[in-house]
C-alpha cells in the first residue's frame, strides 16, 4: 500500500474496504462526498484509476484540500518518484521558521549558551543543520529541524 493511501486511511479508516480490493465498489452511498473523493483519490494511488482534480474543490471539504494536495505530493514524490523536484516549502505558522536569533533563543531554552554570532560561526563551519531557506540573504530553519538538532546534541 502506498504511503499516500496510508495517510488517508489514518484519517479515514472506514475507507479501507473501498480501497483494499481492486474491484470497484458498487455502493458508495454510505460515504459522504468528502469521503467518496478521498476514496477515489486513494484508488488513483493504488490502482491508477482516473481521478478528476475538480473533485478536490467541488467535493472535498475546504478544510481538507491542503491535506489532499499533500497526499498527491507524497504519491508523486515518494511513492512513485515520478516527480523529481524538491517539495515546496509551505510554512503554515510563521513562528515555525526560525532566524539565527530564534535558533539561538531556542538553544538557550535547552540550556545552551548561544547568541547570533555563535550561530553564524557554527553555520559557517558546518556544525548546524542545513538551513531550510535563505530569505533576503539570511538563513532560516524550520523549528522541527532545530529541535531535532538539539535533541541529537543532547545525546
Amino acid at each position: 500500500m502506498k504511503n499516500a493511501t496510508k495517510e488517508i486511511l489514518t484519517h479515514y479508516p472506514k475507507l479501507a474496504c473501498y480501497i483494499e480490493k481492486k474491484e470497484i465498489p458498487k455502493d458508495w452511498t454510505p460515504l459522504n462526498e468528502n469521503e467518496q473523493a478521498f476514496a477515489s483519490l486513494a484508488r488513483l494511488f493504488e490502482y491508477e484509476e482516473t481521478f478528476d482534480l475538480n473533485r478536490l474543490f467541488k467535493e472535498i471539504d475546504s478544510d481538507w484540500i491542503s491535506f489532499a494536495l499533500e497526499r498527491i505530493w507524497t504519491y508523486y514524490h515518494e511513492d512513485t518518484y515520478l516527480a523529481k523536484t524538491q517539495k515546496p516549502l509551505i510554512i503554515k505558522n510563521p513562528s515555525d521558521l526560525l532566524s539565527q536569533q530564534n535558533f539561538a533563543e531556542l538553544m538557550n531554552e535547552y540550556g545552551y549558551t548561544m547568541d547570533v554570532k555563535k550561530i553564524h560561526m557554527y553555520r559557517k563551519r558546518g556544525k548546524l543543520p542545513k538551513e531550510t531557506a535563505i530569505i533576503g540573504g539570511k538563513p532560516y530553519w524550520v523549528k522541527e529541524d532545530v529541535q531535532n538538532y538539539i535533541q541529537n546534541e543532547r545525546q
